[in-house]
């Protein structure tokens, strides 16, 4: 079944989009959705005065010429809440501007025929579907002309004016206005899907149409739709852009790396300075400060990023903080922050507390490394954040770990403990098969860790010293026998691998 089209009266700005109204000059400029029911050719002020509300008067002869004659009409549109006054450009002047504005009436000045303008408005007017699809192919136009995905939501916000877009990625706002996203009673939830290069769904266009406003849900629709092959292509540039910036980025901090890692056969014998090279500023980078480094790594590394997600974490990470780098290493990425005073992390705890929604949901972890100068310095705060993010993985997704917390128990995270905590299915069967292997585990790993500390113990898990004291029981029973000296610091290792294995996991499976 075909659909209907939408038979809602246009409104001033979708008039003001088109001919003839889209040459006129804007002396004031009130509401553009106010609606427009009606065209008027004014030719005395008699027919002025019988004007109903929400038509669009032109003026003409009598009722535009004369000192006062703009002003005294001006009054009585103003009175008869008239949605717009139209007049010649050679009647209209500053003064008129000034009463407009004071009256907030709309007041337009066309430098063509009144009459013949009047005539087009009334048709315009009298079919106001025609119109905004001449309108809707006028946008059309500017879409095209956009080459960034943010240029088109651009147009489209100023197309539909209170209907706020927004390109939606999963759950997050990429470009537009995050208002199209918050769910009002009085609003009416519009979405579009747009598809990738692969033809797969990529992203989705949310609009939120008031339901008592000028625009229907399909007209919105339909210009949605209309942006989808604009889009396409901005995304297509923007990943090409995004492809080529990336690959340049990776090779500048390979060449960073490189000046760290082979000082001049010259250089004396020592710590070496290492002179900033000069291309890192033309990438927007700080080197020369004092450099406190940041990794961000999966939860569970499984080979270099996808470039739709780098995409992402790169514009989550750069939100608020455009010019910190973001290089892509391996299964990780690599930023960081310069600054003169080694004590500054003010800023670096701010974009790491916005970053931590982005992390969860991307199952990130972050580390920190200590500030140091120069490029040698970068290298290594790189160093000690790569080391503290393996240690942020023992709290899981969004997990964050600073380097100078970390400490000797950093060589803990390299453990090998998928391997070792399969040791326990053969040395500790019987403990595995047990229900509350988990708790039984956590137990016996907090009274070693507490040096046998039956208090300390039951303080750090929450429970009573008596529950500590069965479970320890139980633990022995079922073949973990802790408190066997020869057996102490493999059976602690094995509990420390269990708990890292399962925290990650969430469940004890």
């Amino acid at each position: 079944m075909s659909q209907r089209p939408s038979t809602l009266p246009i409104t001033l700005g979708g008039l003001v989009r088109i001919q003839p109204l889209a040459s006129a000059s804007r002396l004031h400029f009130a509401d553009p959705l106010r609606q427009v029911e009606q065209v008027v050719l004014a030719q005395t002020f008699e027919r002025l005065r019988r004007c109903a509300p929400h038509v669009l008067v032109v003026l003409h002869d009598t009722a535009a010429a004369g000192g006062w004659s703009l002003a005294a009409a001006l009054h009585l549109a103003w009175e008869r809440n008239v949605s717009a006054v139209v007049v010649s450009g050679a009647v209209a002047g500053s003064a008129g501007a000034a009463l407009a504005e004071r009256l907030n009436m709309t007041l337009l000045a066309i430098d063509s025929d009144p009459v013949d303008v009047a005539l087009q408005l009334a048709g315009q007017v009298s079919a106001p579907a025609a119109a905004r699809a001449l309108g809707q192919a006028l946008c059309a136009e500017r879409l095209a002309e956009q080459t960034h995905v943010r240029g088109v939501l651009g147009v489209l916000n100023s197309e539909l004016q209170n209907a706020p877009v927004a390109l939606v990625i999963g759950e997050t706002a990429v470009a537009g206005r995050v208002a199209a996203l918050q769910d009002k009673s009085n609003a009416r939830r519009v979405e579009v899907e747009v598809q990738g290069p692969d033809e797969q769904p990529w992203a989705r266009l949310v609009a939120a149409v008031p339901v008592n406003g000028p625009m229907a849900v399909e007209q919105v629709e339909s210009l949605l739709r209309l942006a989808r092959p604009s889009l396409q292509a901005a995304w297509a540039q923007t990943r090409l852009d995004s492809t080529v910036h990336s690959a340049h980025e990776q090779a500048a901090f390979g060449l960073l790396r490189r000046l760290a890692a082979e000082p001049p056969p010259e250089a004396p014998a020592g710590p070496v300075e290492i002179e900033t090279p000069p291309w890192s500023s033309e990438l927007g980078w700080q080197v020369d400060g004092v450099n406190r480094a940041v990794w961000l790594t999966p939860l569970r590394p499984s080979g270099e990023p996808s470039e739709e997600v780098t995409h992402l974490v790169r514009a989550a990470w750069q939100r608020g903080r455009t010019h910190w780098p973001l290089v892509v290493d391996g299964d990780s990425w690599i930023s960081w922050h310069s600054s003169e005073d080694p004590d500054d992390v003010g800023p670096l705890r701010r974009a790491v507390t916005a970053f931590r929604d982005s992390a969860a949901a991307h199952r990130l972890v972050i580390g920190v490394g200590q500030a140091h100068p120069g490029v040698a310095g970068l290298m290594r705060s790189v160093a000690e954040a790569r080391l503290a993010a393996h240690v942020a993985r023992e709290q899981g997704p969004a997990g964050v770990q600073w380097f100078d917390q970390v400490g000797a128990s950093a060589a803990l995270a390299w453990l090998p403990t998928t391997e070792i905590a399969q040791v326990a299915d053969l040395c500790l069967a019987e403990l595995m098969d047990a229900r509350d292997r988990m708790a039984l585990v956590q137990t016996v790993l907090a009274v070693l860790d507490c040096g046998g500390s039956l208090s300390q113990a039951s303080q750090r898990l929450g429970v009573h010293r008596n529950t500590v004291l069965a479970r320890l029981t139980r633990a022995r029973q079922l073949g973990l026998a802790y408190d066997e000296p020869e057996q102490r610091l493999a059976l602690h290792v094995l509990c420390y691998a269990l708990a890292s294995l399962w925290t990650q996991s969430g469940t004890d499976e």
